[in-house]
């Protein structure tokens, strides 16, 4: 049971860290750091690029893991 504490906790916190990184690159309304990595503030027709559904996909992704990471915790610390 040691080592499921362990590795959830490392899940945990990489998927925090994750988190806050991703959504600081995320651009707001004056195109923010995302548009160093080559996204550009002049979008096509939807108006988002690749490198910003990436990053979309991402954000979701650590936010998930987040999530269940939080609530398989509560159970192994109740």
């Amino acid at each position: 049971m040691d080592v499921l504490k362990y590795i959830m906790l490392g899940l945990f916190f990489i998927s925090s860290i994750s988190m806050v990184v991703f959504v600081l690159l995320h651009s707001g309304r004056g195109g923010g750091m995302s548009s160093l990595f080559g996204g550009s503030s002049m979008g096509g027709a939807g108006g988002t690029t690749i490198v910003q559904k990436n990053l979309d996909r991402m954000t979701i992704i650590s936010a998930v893991t987040f999530v269940i990471s939080t609530l398989i915790l509560i159970f192994i610390y109740k």
